[in-house]
């Protein structure tokens, strides 16, 4: 029996987020991303969008300010892409209550965390020793 084949790192390029403006910039470096990778689907490109924008707006909302980072990789019959945003918020206080589905921490519709787990193939929340949270979504084609 193999192994199975390690991903290859195609491209990674990261985009801080620290005001509302900042957000179609961070949209942008995905377009561009896509555009390189030859891939065509506009259903998994506006969902890629969308994990995009949740993800800028979270950092807003509760960190203030942080950094998005998308990356893609290659296996030999997949393509992945990874998005991924860092805060410097005080991080979420209960990880399992964050993904309940309605639940928000300030007022909001609490389908945030929901959304990015119904349109990602694999999803990590976390809080950052150094303060803040990190949120990684992986979507394959």
């Amino acid at each position: 029996m193999t192994a199975p084949e390690k991903p290859q790192i195609i491209e990674k390029r990261c985009a801080v987020v620290s005001k509302e403006k900042d957000i179609p910039s961070a949209r942008a470096l995905l377009r561009q991303i896509i555009g390189r990778t030859g891939i065509i689907d506009e259903v998994i490109e506006a969902q890629l969008l969308t994990i995009i924008d949740e993800l800028a707006k979270n950092i807003l909302r509760h960190g203030g300010e942080g950094k998005i980072c998308v990356k893609v990789v290659r296996s030999s019959d997949r393509t992945g892409f990874g998005i991924s945003a860092e805060d410097r918020g005080r991080g979420i206080a209960d990880l399992d209550l964050a993904l309940a589905p309605g639940y928000s921490e300030d007022r909001g519709m609490g389908m945030g965390l929901n959304l990015l787990k119904a349109l990602s193939d694999d999803m990590t929340v976390a809080n950052l020793l150094s303060g803040g949270a990190f949120i990684e979504v992986w979507k394959w084609i």
